[in-house]
């Protein structure tokens, strides 16, 4: 079945609610899925939970659904980590974009740092790839992506424990001093945790000691090898949920 997610502002989902597909979603659904009125696609709002819902109008201009039963009750999220993504290039952020939605991230934060190599991006169609991985993924909710902030500006104003991503510390010396990913995410407790992931090229000196002076910051290696920065992401991302998200 057809699943969307209704980014719009509607009444609270109520059996009989009726209302309007916005034009891309109803263009979707009448022209390139050739549904028709009567049949039944699944829609859900991050506040009502998940519904079955039945186009009751359908014309080259508009799209209207009628809600008929809920069939999956909003739950809050176990745990959701924050991710704190530099900026990298296009085709490897929006790959990040997808992938941390279907691994549960609860809020993107986009970042500028010294070694980034680009200041903007097209936040829009970013949330939009957000979305449709949610749409794909049976999520009840979809991760906001924050536009970007330089790095210092947010590590001034965040109050959440920071893990990030070190990648010169598997390199420093011949025995780790370092702690791994997982004896850090064991160590920060319940709160809140935000995973930080660097740029191409990692964090410059300056950058490198703010974050180890920081009391609420842990630096962590992935491993041996220097991973790009989806692939950070990816095996952050990852670890987290195995060790204190909702794979346990």
């Amino acid at each position: 079945m057809i699943r969307l997610f209704i980014a719009e502002t509607t009444p609270p989902f109520a059996e009989g609610l009726v209302f309007p597909l916005n034009p891309d979603q109803g263009r979707y659904v009448a022209l390139v899925m050739r549904l028709n009125v009567g049949d039944e696609i699944s829609v859900f709002n991050g506040r009502e939970g998940e519904w079955t819902a039945r186009l009751n109008a359908v014309t080259k201009k508009r799209v209207h659904v009628e809600l008929i039963t809920r069939t999956r009750v909003q739950t809050a999220p176990d745990n959701p980590p924050k991710l704190l993504i530099a900026l990298v290039k296009r085709a490897r952020l929006e790959t990040i974009i997808e992938k941390a939605t279907e691994l549960g991230v609860g809020e993107i934060q986009l970042l500028i740092t010294r070694r980034t190599n680009a200041d903007h991006t097209n936040v829009g169609r970013l949330q939009l790839i957000a979305q449709e991985a949610a749409e794909q993924t049976e999520r009840l909710d979809v991760p906001e992506v924050l536009p970007p902030v330089k790095l210092d500006v947010w590590l001034k104003s965040g109050t959440d424990t920071v893990i990030y991503g070190d990648e010169d510390s598997t390199h420093e010396t011949d025995a780790r001093t370092i702690p791994p990913m997982i004896e850090a995410l064991t160590a920060v407790g319940e709160g809140p945790v935000a995973l930080l992931i660097g740029p191409e090229g990692g964090f410059d000196d300056y950058e490198r000691d703010t974050l180890r002076g920081l009391p609420n910051a842990y630096a962590v290696n992935l491993g041996p090898r220097i991973l790009r920065a989806d692939t950070a992401a990816i095996a952050a991302l990852t670890l987290y949920q195995a060790v204190r998200g909702d794979w346990k």
